[in-house]
């Protein structure tokens, strides 16, 4: 595919160009293959897998096995991977690519406790220059578009997501997803997306934008007001 033949007004990640702007978002214990098939046949653009572990010590359970099983699924294929180690990140990234990954997606969204406690997941988004560790070590571990999804920030007092977003264009991140609340916030309360139009005014990569759309009337609102790209 030449740069000439790419439809401008359709996100790149890569030259992995997306057919839609509407994207499965991936949700531990419910972005199976299965699932993501089923969205695939209803006009997803994109799906993601299920948040894979970076501990390969870890990946030898039946869950494992499972969530790193992407026969028959058409491309791009992308996987979720989540840890705080930039070495183990690194090394999941292209043993992921080995076994057919097309895009990696480096998590720093996830809010659960269990996640956060081991200083992953959102929890990352309090140490900038682990961050900055992680994302240089995962894009030259693979040759495939590395990704990164994330929230607005810590806290209220720590929305860093403007930082963090420069940060990955320079680490050579090719897209950006971003969650409309702080890790404190979870899933209470409702999204917000003037960080995410703030991030997308920003930076030059393409922005997903994340968070409480339930419906086509909803995305194309959030779209329309934050500027995204899907």
């Amino acid at each position: 595919m030449t740069e000439t033949s790419l439809h401008t007004d359709l996100p790149c990640i890569g030259m992995h160009q997306l057919p839609n702007r509407v994207i499965l978002a991936p949700m531990a214990g419910v972005t199976d293959r299965p699932f993501r098939q089923r969205c695939r046949e209803l006009g997803a653009g994109l799906v993601v897998s299920e948040m894979v572990t970076s501990d390969k010590r870890l990946w030898n359970t039946v869950k494992s096995r499972t969530r790193m099983n992407h026969a028959g699924e058409p491309g791009p294929r992308a996987v979720q991977i989540a840890g705080g180690d930039a070495e183990m990140l690194a090394e999941a990234a292209a043993l992921n690519a080995e076994m057919g990954a097309e895009i990696i997606d480096i998590n720093m969204g996830c809010p659960a406790k269990k996640v956060c406690n081991k200083a992953a997941g959102s929890a990352l988004m309090r140490d900038e220059r682990l961050v900055g560790e992680i994302l240089d070590a995962v894009v030259r571990a693979v040759d495939i578009p590395v990704t990164l999804k994330m929230r607005t920030g810590w806290c209220d007092d720590t929305r860093n997501a403007l930082i963090i977003a420069r940060m990955a264009e320079s680490a050579g991140i090719q897209a950006l997803s971003i969650h409309g609340r702080t890790r404190q916030q979870k899933y209470t309360g409702e999204a917000e997306y003037d960080t995410i139009a703030a991030v997308k005014a920003a930076v030059s990569i393409p922005i997903f934008a994340n968070g409480d759309i339930d419906s086509g009337e909803k995305a194309r609102h959030v779209l329309d007001y934050t500027g995204a790209d899907a």
